[in-house]
């Protein structure tokens, strides 16, 4: 984000059903997890838009599942600023 820029607010965002059908492309959910793999921890967090079916995710090793929830959200943000909507309704747990 730039200098210039700033977050002017954030509240809850309303159910994901009851967004007008214009807002819901700006909708992203999130979630992560962690597993043990043998002897290591391997980690993966994914974002997915229901409307654009777009999906990312990351993965990695040595990390619990909290990092990857936050890693998740991450992700989520990034891909907001590189598309520069209007608002963003992010749904995580």
């Amino acid at each position: 984000m730039s200098p210039e820029e700033e977050v002017t607010s954030a509240e809850e965002a309303p159910l994901y059903n009851k967004l007008p059908e214009d807002e819901k492309p700006y909708a992203l959910f999130t979630d992560g997890s962690c597993r043990i793999v043998g002897k290591h921890q391997r980690w993966k967090a994914a974002v997915w838009s229901p409307t654009r079916r777009v999906a990312e995710a990351a993965e990695g090793e040595g990390e619990s599942s909290q990092f990857a929830e936050v890693k998740a959200i991450q992700l989520a943000l990034d891909i907001a600023e590189r598309e520069k909507g209007p608002t963003l309704y992010l749904y995580t747990d």
